[in-house]
């Protein structure tokens, strides 16, 4: 089991599985604490060893994108960051992504991984995983296509030099393999701050 002692700071964008991803963190080992998007600005005075952003309920092709001025900050930070499908798509927005409206998909769904990466360590090239979006995003330049499905080309990515995710899917509700997905990545949060060299 990965055990870190590591401050991850959940920012809550009043997804209903918040508190699956506080509860799988806890459980190995890691503090987490829960974030609104407004304190990121000021997060740098205080900041935590890595960042998950949740889930949202809103869709942003109806609200627009002007929230995105609370996360401008995780563009600046050096800091790890997860996010999980609205939290993937910010992730994307911050980096030039578009946005589309598809079909809803609140399944168990086949992912396929595309190449190996850190973040799914031990999983197999077909994994199951558990949909809950209506939107999509397209790959931002500076990301690496890391899975993709038969319902979302980008399922998930990762920035070509800093320790950014985003995954579509969500981990915190796709038992033992989503698990193993968070969990791996808290490991990765060894590596980046050079313990395990």
């Amino acid at each position: 089991m990965t055990t870190i002692n590591a401050k991850i700071a959940i920012v809550d964008c009043s997804s209903s599985k918040v508190a699956d991803i506080s509860r799988i963190l806890a459980e190995l080992g890691a503090e987490p604490y829960l974030i609104r998007p407004p304190q990121l600005p000021g997060i740098a005075n205080d900041p935590p060893d890595a960042f998950i952003i949740s889930g949202n309920p809103a869709l942003i092709c109806d609200t627009g994108t002007n929230f995105l001025v609370d996360f401008e900050a995780l563009r600046v930070l050096d800091i790890p960051v997860l996010g999980i499908c609205f939290g993937h798509q910010v992730i994307g927005l911050l980096y030039g992504a578009e946005v589309s409206t598809g079909k809803e998909d609140r399944s168990q769904r086949q992912v396929e991984l595309l190449q190996p990466d850190p973040l799914f360590n031990g999983l197999a090239k077909m994994e199951t995983f558990q949909q809950d979006h209506t939107e999509e995003i397209t790959l931002p330049q500076a990301f690496i296509h890391l899975a993709t499905s038969s319902h979302c080309f980008n399922e998930a990515m990762k920035h070509q030099k800093k320790p950014i995710w985003g995954v579509q899917f969500h981990p915190e509700s796709s038992g033992s393999t989503g698990r193993q997905v968070i969990g791996n990545f808290l490991k990765t949060l060894n590596c980046f701050t050079a313990k395990c060299q």
